[in-house]
């Protein structure tokens, strides 16, 4: 804004009228030019980030299918152990003091 101050009246008025101008104006401020700045610096993060995170999502996926085979391996020993424990239910009740008394 500086720019302003060195301006005629004529010149200021001229300058009203003239998008263009204001705009190129504004672009040249300081604080616009450090706002783009930040914005590029930003940005620049931002795709590093990214980047990164592209990186990760192999393992990632590796991972998670091993995970998934885990957990259906697990399930399939869950419901074997269920069975297991019922038959040793079945043998056990077989085989208590009383029944085999009723038996004899």
């Amino acid at each position: 804004m500086e720019g302003l101050k060195d301006k005629t009246l004529q010149e200021l008025e001229e300058m009203q009228n003239d998008p263009e101008a204001i705009a190129r104006l504004a672009l040249e401020s300081p604080e616009v030019q450090d706002l783009q700045l930040e914005r590029e610096m930003a940005l620049a993060t931002n795709r590093s980030l990214a980047e990164q995170n592209l990186e990760f999502q192999g393992p990632l996926e590796i991972s998670r299918s091993n995970l998934s085979d885990k957990y259906q391996e697990l399930r399939k020993l869950v419901e074997r152990c269920q069975e297991q424990k019922a038959k040793l239910e079945k043998f056990s009740s077989a085989l208590q003091p009383g029944t085999l008394l009723d038996l004899l």
